[in-house]
């Protein structure tokens, strides 16, 4: 028999060989370094809380457990992202979160029929209809349409963020009305009833309601024509504007003409109308001195500059609008990976290197791959929906096998416990000696 305390202390050595894998491997951490841009985010690993970006978070190494993360700052979208790989004891992944921010405006689709009423949102600057508002601040607006002949349509909508709201608007023929026929001399000049554009001289203007009405015929290079004229229900009202040539004492004109025309002209903020093909567009009695032009096309960048305007002078205006960038039918997509600074590859083109946007991305089914030296390729597909901000994050695999495991990607032996062991038997060696 043994004696007691050298019992004990036998079995405190056999105690400690069959704690210490289980201890070691406890204790072994790895880490993800979590990063965002921008910087001060929440970090959620799991479910609990980890601290604010940027973050050395430590997790249990060796585990096959996926892990969560999401990053997440007031006025940003949630960042998440799931990492299935296996964390090495001392290793650390680096995490790059680029946040999005939430959309505080939304878009509004505006129809009519008959098509070509005047829109104002908020009582603001007039677009002809069908018009698309891009970027309108999120809330309650107010939509009124006005085509002559026509009972006003006036609406409030609701704008939600990155959603578009949609008005269709029926309009109603005005009951009891009359005609105004309008003619110049010169003709070919722009006539306006209450401040609506009709149409060019000469024309015929229906479905004016009963009562007193403001005519304006103006032309490039001649002083207006304005005149309060009375219409009778169910009777043609004639109006003759005899256009005089531009005084010293008058203003000017500016003559705007685009490629391709139906672009939307503002002169100073204030809606001017449309070019036409083959006609361009005139605008009359502008005071002299310098204003800010700027004209607007779907799928056309904008144009704006400085013109100056001389009393009894012609002023013209021709722009060769340049193709939008990023047509309507075009979205971004956002390309981060794990780690960073892998090739971004879409439809066969390389469009740079992790974190990246890609811009103008239609419509349509696309095939990308993501790149890197020491990784295994990634490959997959999206699609785009128009004026969409697609965000892709991809965490690559690893090709190396993880240092520290045999071939068959089992751990070495503890060093402890190695040490334990060889001290063990050269305690028993000396105690036969």
């Amino acid at each position: 028999m043994f004696p007691l305390g050298r019992s004990v202390y036998l079995l405190a050595i056999v105690f400690i060989i069959f704690l210490t894998p289980v201890s070691a491997q406890q204790t072994q951490m790895g880490y993800f370094e979590v990063k965002s841009n921008p910087q001060g985010a929440d970090v959620i690993v799991n479910g609990a809380f980890a601290g604010e970006t940027p973050v050395i978070v430590p997790v249990s190494a060796m585990t096959t457990n996926a892990t969560m993360i999401r990053v997440m700052i007031q006025g940003f979208q949630i960042w998440e992202q799931t990492y299935n790989q296996t964390v090495q004891s001392g290793g650390m992944i680096p995490v790059m979160a680029v946040l999005v921010p939430v959309a505080t405006t939304g878009t509004l689709e505006v129809s009519s029929s008959p098509s070509g009423a005047m829109v104002t949102v908020d009582n603001g600057n007039g677009q002809m209809a069908p018009w698309t508002y891009h970027n309108l601040p999120t809330g309650t607006h107010l939509i009124s349409l006005v085509m002559m002949g026509y009972e006003p349509f006036v609406r409030t909508v609701e704008i939600h963020p990155g959603e578009t709201a949609k008005v269709a608007a029926n309009l109603t023929i005005r009951t009891g009305s009359g005609t105004f026929e309008i003619s110049s001399d010169p003709g070919g000049a722009m006539a306006y009833v209450d401040g609506v554009y009709a149409g060019t001289t000469n024309l015929v203007v229906g479905n004016i309601p009963p009562g007193r009405h403001e005519v304006k015929v103006s032309r490039a290079g001649y002083d207006d024509y304005l005149e309060w004229v009375s219409v009778q229900n169910q009777v043609i009202t004639p109006v003759y504007a005899s256009l005089h040539p531009a005084s010293g004492a008058s203003g000017g004109f500016i003559v705007v003409t685009t490629e391709p025309p139906g672009a939307t002209v503002f002169l100073d903020d204030q809606y001017q109308g449309l070019t036409e093909t083959g006609r361009p567009l005139e605008i009359s009695n502008v005071s002299p001195g310098s204003h800010r032009i700027y004209i607007t096309s779907r799928n056309y960048e904008d144009f704006e500059a400085m013109v100056m305007a001389t009393a009894g002078v012609i002023t013209p205006v021709t722009v060769q609008m340049d193709p939008s960038p990023m047509p309507q039918a075009c979205g971004l997509v956002m390309v981060s990976s794990d780690p960073a600074g892998a090739d971004i590859i879409v439809d066969g083109q390389l469009k740079g290197t992790t974190p990246a946007t890609v811009e103008a991305v239609c419509s349509a089914k696309h095939t990308y791959s993501i790149k890197l030296d020491g990784y295994q390729e990634y490959n997959s597909s999206f699609e785009v929906i128009p004026g969409q901000v697609l965000q892709i994050n991809t965490a690559l695999t690893s090709d190396t096998k993880a240092a520290g495991t045999t071939s068959n990607g089992v751990p070495w032996p503890s060093p402890i416990l190695i040490v334990l062991t060889l001290a063990i038997i050269g305690f028993y060696y000396v105690r036969k000696i």
